[in-house]
């Protein structure tokens, strides 16, 4: 490649050398810039669209820690709050993650171990979705990345956010994996070099299932039952398949992406954005340890678990007149797919 690359320059220079000569130029007329920053992003690299508009959703965040009394290595709880609209610079909770107990975590490991059975069943679907999360929506809707540009951007953009947010929250919670606690779990894939909860995977996809939903309906929920939240579930659940992650994990990456969805969302659409609370130490049954599967999430996002709460509390956040130039262009795409 860099020997194409320096080919090319030898040619062009000897090309310029032959047509141009040694006249002197004379400069066109200049004219000022007509566009302004949210017309002028689209001429922007790829990369650098994305840097430009991941500084203006990560502006607006904020990361606060709890301690438990008396207060450890790890913390007790981490709140991701959004900024308040306004000139004064204050914030609202987006949501709030507090840890299960580490006695909860061990009291899951055979829970992990039990689906292990599944490994043969899923194990294409493990690996694959380790790089790609995209095509899985593709497959239920038709999400084009020739004629859905600007959706197919928005989604990578919305995937992009995750990783600091959820990385910022997992090494402050510190939580293990479940092979720490026994030798017999052993994992089908390598596993991550970060602590467990919330599971970057499950956070991805809900916060990509999210997204699509408010794409179509902007006051839409979350229905547990419906393709695009059965799938987000399912690949939160290969995780726990391929030993990686304990179903609290998936459960807490659920909140997360539903609320770094909205956040999004309300961002691009010029909607609201309310906060939500997951409680590890709550997401147990009266036997033992819970599972995580679409039911256990309808009753997550339905009023029905002690260990989550969606709040009524939903208010504008601050105008983000980038990132709102994409979503209007992906909502654009989204309208016309019939054409």
């Amino acid at each position: 490649m860099s020997g194409d690359a320096g080919l090319l320059s030898a040619a062009l220079l000897r090309t310029r050398d032959a047509i141009v000569g040694t006249e002197i130029i004379t400069p066109s007329p200049e004219q000022p810039s007509n566009l302004d920053l949210a017309a002028r992003l689209p001429r922007l690299a790829r990369e650098y669209r994305n840097a430009v508009l991941m500084s203006e959703l990560l502006e607006d965040l904020a990361f606060e820690t709890e301690d438990d009394a008396p207060p450890g290595k790890t913390a007790r709880a981490m709140t991701v709050s959004r900024r308040k609209t306004g000139a004064t610079l204050e914030y609202l909770p987006l949501v709030r993650i507090a840890r299960p107990d580490v006695a909860d975590f061990s009291q899951a490991a055979p829970l992990v171990a039990a689906y292990a059975e599944l490994r043969g069943d899923r194990l294409a679907e493990i690996t694959v979705q380790q790089q790609y999360l995209i095509p899985f929506l593709a497959s239920i809707l038709p999400i084009d990345p020739v004629r859905n540009l600007a959706l197919a951007e928005m989604l990578e953009v919305g995937l992009d956010l995750v990783t600091p947010v959820v990385m910022r929250v997992k090494l402050a919670l510190g939580c293990p994996r479940p092979n720490q606690f026994s030798n017999r779990i052993q994992p089908i894939i390598p596993e991550p070099a970060h602590p467990a909860l919330p599971s970057g995977h499950a956070t991805q996809i809900f916060t990509l299932a999210t997204m699509l939903a408010l794409l179509e309906n902007p006051a839409a929920g979350v229905k547990a039952d419906s393709q695009i939240y059965r799938l987000a579930c399912r690949i939160a659940i290969n995780r726990t398949v391929a030993g990686v992650h304990f179903p609290a994990d998936s459960a807490a990456g659920a909140v997360l992406g539903i609320q770094l969805g909205r956040y999004l969302m309300a961002r691009g659409l010029k909607t609201n954005v309310g906060s939500a609370e997951f409680d590890g130490r709550q997401f147990r049954e009266a036997a033992g340890p819970r599972d995580f599967h679409y039911a256990i999430l309808d009753r997550m996002v339905t009023g029905q678990d002690s260990a989550t709460d969606f709040k009524n509390d939903a208010t504008a956040p601050r105008p983000a007149p980038l990132w709102r130039s994409l979503c209007q262009r992906a909502q654009q795409e989204w309208t016309n797919r019939w054409s």
